[in-house]
Formats: C-alpha cells, structure tokens, sequence
C-alpha cells in the first residue's frame, strides 16, 4: 500500500486512537494476501471484500468506543468525557451561586448532603460524596467557621445550623432550577433509566477503586487479580446513595471513583501522577503536538502545563523540537515515553471494559443517549451563565 500521508495518518489517529495501527495493519494485511493470491493484480471483487472487512472493523469499534457527537473520546477516556461534562456543568454553576453565595462546589454538596440526610460524621460524607476524607475536612472546616454547620464534639455527627439550612434550601431551589435545565428533553422514564445505569456502574467504580487500593497496598489484604470479585463483596449497605433530585450528584460521584482508582492504576503502573499520565496521554495521541494546543486540550493555565512537561522532559519520556524553551516548538513523546502511553491506554481500555462490560448493547446506547442530551444542556447553561457575567461586567 502506499504510504500514507501526514493528514491522512492524523485523521486516522483521531478517529480511532490506540487501535489506529491495529485496524492499518489489519487492512494492510488483507490487501497483501489478495494481491499475493490474485498473482499481483486484485480483482474486481476486492473492493467489495475489503468493505465488508472495513465494516467489520467499524462495527467492532462500534461496541467499545464512547458513543457521543463528532470526535467523541474511546471509552478508555471515559473519564475525560465525565471530566468535560462536570467541568461545564461547575463553572456554570460557580458564576450562578457566586452572585448570592461564596461556597466552593465541596462545600455546596455537603450542605446539600447534610440538609438531605440529617447528621453525618465526616467519614460518612467523605463515602456518600465520592472525595477523600482530606478535602471533607477542610471543607467541613470552613462551614465551620461559617457557622453553617455545628456539632456538638469532634466526632459528633455534623448538622445544619439554622442559618446554614436556610441558605440550603435557597441553594436547593436554584439547583432543582438547574437540574431541569440540564434534563430538558429528558423524560421521566428515561431518566429513572439513567439513574438505574448509573448505579450499576458505580458499583464496578468502587470495586475498581477497592481493587486499586488492595493492590497499592498488598499487606492490607491479599492481592487481587479480579476486579470481579471486589464486586461480590460491595454490600449494599456501603453502597454510595445516588441523590435522584439532581443529575449532576451522582455523575460527580461515578468521575470521582472512577478517577482516584485511576490515579491509583497509573501510578502503580507507570509511577506517574494523574496530571502526568494525562499530559503524556494527550502528547502522545497525535504527536507531534504544538504547545498552544496542548495548553487547550488540558485545559490548564501555561504554569501548570509547563512545569508538568519540564518534569517528563527531565524524566526522559517527552522530547521537544523547535524553538529553544518549553513553551515553544512541538513536544511528543520518547521511545520510553510511547510506551509509557501505550499503557496509559491499554490499562484504561480495560477498566473501561470493566466499567461498562454488565450493561447490554441497547442499556448503553440509551444511557449515552441521555449522556449527550446532559451535554448538550449543560453547553447552553454555561453559555448563559458566561453571558451574564460578561453582562455584569460591562
């Protein structure tokens, strides 16, 4: 076959990601045995042989990657399509909440939590949130100094003040406004049906999570080479309660489980931090990548990106070309460093797998199928709020 062209090798990276070479091969390797067989000249019937390999291939892809619009992610980046979603869904919902309140999103969804359930210990909401007990500290820390939350010793159960649950339910009030913005076109039906998805695959998200955990640290208990059976012993009395009144909470929970078992995964395969392996993963996708649309995919400010890419640069697994400086020039990744990514991918194509492997067919195609109408919405509601404030601004 002839070779391919820049364009044409990027167009098909994008388009299938890890498996691009896998699927080339594949091909190539069909037209060869049919030239061979046909003595050097393939006859009319290949080209109708070689569609029906081509959709075969398509129809394969099909069922593992991450159904959503053009240019969607495969479901190894599940993550990031999560990522993207809640991204929108918190800026949005800082510029709204910020113009009464001066709550960060943490501080936001144990409020909610508290005023939902009643008194919680912090390790209580630590499970119920999806976030490590760390950052609930310091957000139950400044709810009490806010004195919008009280108890009554240091391992008392927290509660609402009277203040904190007025401004609860005032919060409530914008967040169930929201909430139907984010579900129009979404029907009662088939949102139980997403909540009903969504609990599923958050029981594979913390079995995942405890896996991860077990593996990083093996003398805790024995080592565990299924993640299969971590799902057995998820009791449903530590099952993570999904708040059915606002569809964003159990998606923040679902990317939070799904990403501390990742950042688990990657460090203990690659010795990388979830930044890195995520900066190393977008370098070496299409490489080589220019800086400015590196800083514009991780969505970080040049700080951040540039201290991030130093640290692999000195680390021997991303190289620059171009201009003197990191902020220059085009960046991709070592030899080490493209087989770092390979691991990246193949180690989050499989616990996507896993992830999404006890739903059939058309079970994952409506709950996508709701997931992008959450999208669409959320672009909207992220539109509008960045229009007031440019209005409020002027």
């Amino acid at each position: 076959m002839p070779p391919q062209s820049e364009e044409a090798s990027s167009l098909l990276a994008r388009a299938l990601g890890p498996l691009a070479e896998d699927a080339l091969r594949i091909v190539e390797a069909y037209a060869a045995g049919a030239r061979r067989l046909a003595n050097g000249s393939p006859g009319a019937e290949f080209g109708s042989r070689l569609q029906i390999v081509l959709n075969g291939i398509e129809a394969s892809l099909g069922q593992r990657f991450w159904v959503g619009d053009e240019g969607a992610a495969p479901p190894h980046v599940i993550q990031s399509e999560l990522w993207q979603v809640l991204r929108m869904v918190r800026e949005s919902a800082e510029l709204s909440y910020s113009r009464e309140y001066k709550l960060i999103e943490l501080d936001r969804r144990i409020v909610f939590l508290l005023q939902k359930t009643g008194p919680l210990v912090p390790a209580e909401i630590s499970g119920a949130v999806g976030v490590d007990k760390a950052q609930v500290s310091r957000s139950v820390k400044r709810l009490l100094e806010l004195r919008l939350v009280e108890r009554e010793q240091i391992r008392s159960p927290l509660r609402l003040t009277r203040e904190g649950d007025r401004i609860a339910r005032r919060m409530l009030r914008l967040a169930e406004l929201r909430n139907r913005e984010l579900t129009i076109d979404v029907s009662e039906e088939e949102l139980a049906e997403f909540y009903d998805t969504i609990e599923v695959l958050l029981e594979r998200a913390v079995a995942l999570y405890d896996q991860e955990r077990t593996l990083a640290h093996p003398s805790v208990g024995g080592r565990v080479s299924d993640p299969t059976l971590k799902v057995a012993e998820v009791r449903a009395s530590d099952r993570v309660a999904i708040d059915r009144s606002r569809v964003v909470a159990p998606l923040m929970t679902l990317s939070a489980y799904f990403s501390r078992s990742g950042a688990l995964a990657y460090k203990r395969l690659t010795g990388l931090s979830t930044f890195e392996a995520f900066v190393l993963s977008e370098i070496g996708i299409t490489p080589p990548v220019e800086w400015s649309e590196l800083v514009r995919t991780l969505e970080r400010d040049h700080s951040q990106a540039s201290r991030t890419v130093n640290s692999l640069m000195e680390r021997g697994l991303v190289e620059r070309e171009g201009k003197p400086g990191r902020r220059h020039g085009r960046f991709g990744p070592t030899r080490e460093g493209a087989r770092l990514h390979k691991v990246i991918h193949d180690a989050g194509k499989q616990r996507s797998d896993f992830l999404l492997a006890p739903l059939a067919a058309d079970q994952r195609a409506r709950f996508l199928e709701t997931f992008r109408k959450i999208r669409r919405n959320a672009e909207a509601q992220l539109e509008r709020e960045r229009a007031f404030a440019d209005y409020s601004r002027a």
